[in-house]
């Protein structure tokens, strides 16, 4: 027998070996599903979470790269609800599933080869782990000091706080370069746009998917969907819906305004109404403030760049079709988005916001007995929904921790400016801008609602910072550029 026989019989082998060994496996979760539901059930997404991982990192060319996760991190954070278990089991996001395969991938890289596990340098880690830091402080105080009893669900805090770090130093210390940017750009904005365009199938009940589809979405929203006519689109509830409009218009306004490339710049004024029409849907009064507020804010940061003589024109286009856009918006703008909207003029009157302030001096009574170090996050017996988080970080973590919590949100948004002021790719620039943009806006939207603790919002926007601070690198590859000539 030669040797080409020898190897063939010993491929022909390996394969019916590892088609039994696959056949035997899937008989004995199919017999776990069966005898132990809920085992059965965690087994099998363990196991279909692991075949994703490695058809997503590896890829058809069996290279390991984590630059394939990017994509899938944009298009499930986005576009994919929570992953239900059984059990009284918490939902689990999608995109912390390929997060930890892209953590535990790198972990075994680095024993297969020894190399060590690089991050690009960047500012921000630092407060990432001062924050977390504050958050044990607050709850040893708490414990010790002011007998809060803590309970294990306190400790999700902690386990948050290291998922958030690790999508952003994903997403950060890539090697993407502005082309590729710009393709991360374009891939974004069309995820939104299908978010959006599922809310519209939301609004108008297309056969079957508010009974079928939208409860794995907003399970518990079904009734404002139902009754109200508030769209959920991909999150969970109307207000966390708007507040993703946000970001996208902030995208879709600033490529706008920025980038060069006329078919892009053109999918960005088309997609502009859809998400402003998207928000309006949501009937989200906060959502609503909090884009003027963003869109405010890119033109204000355009107008500084770019100077007013120098884009009159493109301004003026802005302006133009702004006009457009509100004009055709208010064409199909229903009759509860007048009427709650109006209330915005006499927004102290209404119920909700009268329910609000009761819920506020609740809080804020309960931090004055705990000021600097907070009472931990209390999840024992102190209420989450507090109806502002900027309060709700001040009673859980205190002066100290806010005063963290800031200096992250700042260090940021001012990073984001070191950026865009040293590049002049359009791309880095259009998406810096949106993200300050957004960054504004959802400082006032934290007044009202949650972006920090819901999970689905907080790692799209760190996915987006991070997709920023990749080129970090580049700026100062510049600098140096710049200091050799």
């Amino acid at each position: 027998m030669s040797g080409n026989q020898i190897t063939l019989a010993v491929q022909c082998w390996r394969n019916l070996l590892l088609w039994c060994g696959a056949s035997f496996g899937v008989i004995a979760l199919v017999w776990l599903v069966l005898r132990q539901p809920t085992l059965g059930a965690l087994l099998a997404v363990g196991v279909i979470a692991l075949l994703f991982g490695i058809a997503l990192f590896f890829g058809r060319d069996g290279v390991l790269s984590h630059r394939r996760a990017l994509p899938a991190l944009l298009i499930a954070a986005i576009l994919f609800p929570c992953i239900r278990l059984p059990g009284g089991i918490p939902d689990v996001r999608p995109e912390f599933i390929i997060v930890i395969a892209a953590l535990g991938l790198l972990f075994l890289g680095h024993l297969a080869t020894g190399r060590p596990i690089r991050l690009r340098c960047c500012p921000a880690y630092k407060w990432f782990g001062l924050f977390g830091f504050s958050i044990v402080l607050s709850m040893v105080y708490a414990a010790w000091l002011k007998g809060q009893l803590i309970i294990g669900r306190d400790f999700w805090e902690l386990a948050k706080v290291f998922l958030y770090f690790l999508i952003f130093a994903l997403a950060a210390s890539q090697n993407i370069s502005p082309t590729n940017l710009k393709r991360y750009y374009k891939l974004a904005l069309l995820a939104l746009v299908l978010s959006a365009f599922f809310s519209f199938l939301q609004y108008i009940d297309f056969p079957g998917i508010n009974e079928v589809v939208s409860p794995y979405y907003a399970p518990t929203q079904m009734r404002g969907l139902l009754v109200h006519g508030r769209v959920t689109g991909t999150t969970p509830n109307p207000n966390e819906f708007g507040a993703l409009m946000v970001l996208a218009a902030s995208l879709a306004l600033s490529g706008a305004l920025f980038l060069q490339e006329w078919k892009l710049r053109l999918l960005c004024w088309g997609t502009l109404p859809v998400f402003g029409l998207a928000l309006i849907l949501t009937l989200s009064r906060s959502a609503l403030v909090a884009l003027l507020l963003a869109g405010a804010t890119v033109l204000f940061l355009f107008l500084r760049q770019k100077g007013l003589k120098r884009k009159f024109r493109r301004l003026l286009t802005f302006v133009l079709l702004g006009c457009v856009i509100v004009a055709l918006i208010l064409q199909v703008m229903p009759e509860k988005a007048f009427f709650r909207f109006g209330q915005l003029a006499t927004f102290t009157e209404a119920t909700s916001w009268q329910g609000r302030v009761a819920n506020w001096e609740t809080h804020f009574a309960i931090w004055l007995e705990s000021p600097w170090l907070g009472w931990g996050p209390g999840k024992a017996d102190m209420g989450t929904i507090v109806d502002n988080e900027w309060l709700l970080l001040l009673r859980r973590y205190g002066v100290v921790g806010l005063a963290v919590f800031l200096c992250l949100f700042g260090s940021l948004f001012f990073g984001l400016s070191r950026i865009r002021n040293v590049t002049s790719e359009p791309s880095v620039v259009a998406l810096s801008v949106a993200l300050q943009g957004t960054l504004v806006g959802y400082a006032l939207y934290m007044m009202l609602a949650a972006i920090y603790h819901s999970l689905q919002l907080m790692p799209i926007l760190l996915l987006f910072l991070g997709l920023a601070y990749s080129q970090w690198r580049l700026r100062r590859a510049t600098v140096q550029e710049v200091l050799m000539k």
